[in-house]
């Protein structure tokens, strides 16, 4: 008995589940669901911030009285719109939907509803802003002022949320009316004076990522499609059917029918779906920054596009002699669009019996593979599913939904890798790598080495991955030995041992627990208690841009396309590795993570090395820029000597030897010795190259380079940045231009001679020169502990934890 499959958007053919499933859609959870999470939670801590500060803006005064100056006219009808966000409506519509025997949607709507209407009020209770009348600002309102707190609308935020949990329920069309809804109850809020634009906003926010959580922990069901529905819309596109009936495979973005045309032939149609997860944008901004790319790049096309796009790329390989069914017709517009081809009777290569899975059949699979590739054509979703065997042996490839014609190099890279990483499951990765580099060539192959981590992999090859483990590691293996490259998995570090991980223990702790000391716990507390809540929020945000700054700068100095999130992860670990292993700990676990995205042990060191050399460079620029900055404006007079200069000094160095002890412990148990002469050379020739002047050559060589200057230059400057708001969040007033001046010499410093940038000599180093510049001795501690918390400890903590999670997810 064959399987039909589908050529369709990332359908891979699946038999149907049995009947305890029957009329049951199946459950989902997308990924972007805690994205939306995250997003809200965001837009809720800065109108925390802003809302902390006791002020009302201009901007947001003259927004409240725009709105809350409309006419009364309008008010009955604004109160009856205004109930969709009373918590008596959440009950109300939970009912309407178990009345209409829509199950999933009351319990969304319920919890949903009931969430957000507690998270509210804990909200108001900790925030405690005053609502408008509690302002110098004119409140016009038919019943007079409303007292209470603020910050955050609980209309809004039941309004969103019970917005956000019938979206995946109704039609597109009913989606607009339900957000024109609940933005219609913030803004009717406004109106009726009750709240200010910042206390609607952050309740959209809140609702927004409730009811996206209960969504991911929930999952919303699949909508299905009508077959009478379908047969009208193929008769009117002039292709007359009879008997659609679901095909007897499940299909992830699209809806697979097969169905006969009156001269008895059999079809095989996809209804393309209209909402698949691909076309949201979050989703797609997900996907750029976790893996610097953006697969299914036509799913965001007009339906009709779509399945237009999808018939020329199937047809484009067909020409080129890929074996491919025959398209018949692909149609449509955005209610609803279809791809119509001759049903080809096979099976998918994952349901073939392992012996039946030959050296010979995958050979012949990675021929078409080759042709496909001659044809420059990206399947973008080349799984096993994807390729069929039919009656006679040979294999198809189908499922050209999100193909690309003319592609990238990176892009055909990406099939390679997607196709090797499902076909391991199936065969040993002998049989696997060997008929590929075969048929492909060493070349095709080693390209696609950096793609061979699980999220640059589709979502099902990930999941069936999680059921055998190591697999994917016994591909790199093998891939490596059959092209003859050193493997990263190698062990990065022996055991550190306990003598060398307390002595670091300890000077962390010193360095920690001594700087705050050195001002006495009553005037640290006072400083501390009395800080700004907006600055200490601007010193977090500006922590995170120097660090993507400074991960955008290391990116370039590599030829290898690697996602920005995972270099951002990647610093983490490297300077939770500097910490117990000291600087050569840093540029091995650094170096590591080049090798395992694909790039060769000499392209990885000298990359490491034009990153040090440009972050040198870029001390040196930021420091002299500011430096003449603050002479011209007067800011560096007042120079005094440091308060506790002695016994900061001796804090210092206690904690730095100890520090020291412990990396000289673990460099020691682990026998080998640090190639520092080496290092000085390599980044002595990046400095050289990075200063000489050249014109732009065909490698884009010269350009990278100034690229990767112009954001460790912005890296630097915003972690100077940090340490000015770290300071005012405590009352350290110190001028900005004179701690950019200060910090950029240290980093300078430190960048020269590592061992200066250990915890306790950094620190103290920070402390004597801020009060130097005039700053209290209590503030100053207080803002070098934050900003040290902020850029060095809470992010090495951070890569400590997640250094075996980011192992299994990105390493090459």
């Amino acid at each position: 008995m064959t399987t039909r499959l589908e050529a369709g958007s990332r359908d891979v053919g699946r038999p149907r589940g049995g009947p305890a499933r029957a009329g049951r859609p199946p459950v989902q959870r997308h990924p972007v669901d805690l994205v939306r999470v995250v997003l809200g939670a965001a837009v809720l801590g800065l109108g925390f911030l802003v809302a902390q500060r006791g002020q009302l803006p201009v901007f947001e005064r003259d927004l409240f009285q725009l709105v809350n100056g409309l006419p009364a006219v309008v008010f009955p009808l604004v109160w009856v719109v205004m109930q969709l966000g009373n918590a008596v409506a959440v009950p109300v519509l939970a009912t309407g939907a178990l009345a209409a025997r829509r199950v999933r949607v009351a319990r969304d709507l319920l919890l949903s509803g009931l969430l957000a209407y507690v998270a509210a009020d804990l909200v108001k209770g900790v925030v405690r802003r005053e609502r408008p009348g509690g302002f110098a600002v004119e409140v016009n309102f038919p019943e007079g002022p409303v007292g209470g707190l603020g910050f955050i609308s609980g209309h809004s935020a039941v309004a969103a949320a019970l917005a956000t949990a019938a979206v995946p329920y109704l039609s597109r069309r009913a989606r607009r009316v339900a957000w024109v809804l609940a933005w219609s109850v913030a803004l009717a809020r406004i109106y009726v004076g009750a709240h200010l634009p910042l206390d609607v906003v952050g309740g959209v926010a809140v609702g927004w990522a409730i009811g996206s959580l209960v969504h991911w922990v929930c999952g919303v069901p699949r909508r299905e499609v009508d077959p009478r529905r379908l047969s009208g819309l193929l008769a009117r596109l002039g292709l007359p059917v009879a008997d659609v009936r679901p095909a007897a495979v499940e299909a992830r973005s699209s809806h697979p029918f097969d169905a006969t045309t009156p001269a008895g032939q059999r079809l095989y149609v996809k209804y393309l779906e209209p909402d698949r997860a691909e076309r949201d944008w979050l989703y797609r901004l997900y996907r750029l920054l976790a893996v610097r790319d953006v697969k299914d790049a036509d799913a965001v096309a007009p339906l009709g596009q779509q399945a237009e796009h999808e018939a020329v790329a199937a047809m484009t390989a067909r020409e080129r002699g890929v074996r491919t069914p025959r398209i018949l017709l692909a149609r449509g517009d955005d209610r609803g669009a279809v791809v119509v081809q001759e049903l080809l009777p096979a099976r998918p290569l994952d349901d073939l019996l392992p012996e039946a899975i030959t050296p010979e059949l995958l050979a012949e699979v990675w021929a078409q593979v080759g042709l496909l590739r001659q044809a420059r054509v990206a399947h973008h979703d080349l799984v096993a599913g994807s390729i069929v065997v039919d009656e006679g042996g040979r294999p198809w490839i189908v499922d050209f939904g999100n193909a690309l014609t003319g592609a990238s190099d990176d892009s055909l890279a990406g099939d390679v890798a997607e196709l090797m990483a499902s076909l391991v499951l199936l065969v040993e990765p002998s049989l696997v790598v060997g008929p590929a580099v075969d048929r492909l060539g060493p070349a095709a192959v080693a390209t696609a080495l950096p793609a061979l981590a699980p999220l640059s992999l589709s979502s099902a090859t990930r999941a069936r991955l999680r059921t055998r483990p190591g697999r994917l590691d016994q591909l790199r293996t093998e891939v490596r030995a059959r092209l003859g490259l050193p493997d990263p998995a190698r062990p990065e570090f022996a055991p550190a041992g306990w003598p060398a991980r307390t002595a670091v223990a300890l000077g962390s702790i010193g360095a920690l627990v001594g700087v705050p000391l050195l001002a006495g716990a009553g005037p640290m507390a006072e400083v501390v208690g009395r800080g700004g809540w907006r600055w200490l929020g601007a010193a977090v945000a500006l922590a995170v841009l120097a660090r993507i700054a400074m991960a955008a700068g290391a990116l370039v100095t590599v030829e290898r396309r690697i996602a920005l999130g995972h270099t951002y992860g990647a610093g983490m670990v490297a300077d939770s590795a500097g910490l117990v292993h000291g600087r050569d700990g840093w540029r091995r676990a650094a170096a590591r993570f080049l090798e395992r995205a694909g790039v060769l042990p000499d392209a990885a060191a000298a990359a490491l090395a034009r990153f040090t050399a440009g972050a040198v460079v870029a001390a040196a620029v930021v420091a002299v820029a500011t430096f003449v900055l603050a002479v011209v404006e007067g800011r560096l007079t007042g120079w005094r000597t440091p308060e506790a200069l002695v016994p900061a000094v001796v804090v210092g160095l206690g904690a730095w030897v100890l520090v020291l002890t412990g990396q000289w412990l673990a460099l020691r148990r682990s026998g080998a010795a640090p190639a520092r002469t080496e290092l000085r050379a390599d980044v002595g020739q990046a400095l050289r190259d990075l200063l000489t002047v050249r014109r732009p050559g065909p490698d884009g060589l010269p350009r990278r380079r100034g690229t990767q200057l112009a954001w460790t230059v912005a890296g630097v400057f915003l972690e100077a940045a940090v340490l000015a708001a770290a300071l005012h969040s405590v009352g350290g007033r110190v001028a900005l231009l004179a701690t950019a001046t200060v910090y950029g010499v240290l980093h300078l410093l430190w960048s020269v001679v590592p061992v200066t940038a250990a915890p306790g000599a950094a620190d103290v180093a920070l402390l004597l020169a801020l009060t130097a510049l005039g700053a209290p001795l209590a503030g100053a501690c207080a803002g070098v502990v934050l900003f040290r918390l902020l850029t060095f400890w809470l992010p090495a903590a951070a890569g400590a934890a997640l250094t075996a999670r980011f192992e299994h997810r990105s390493r090459l």
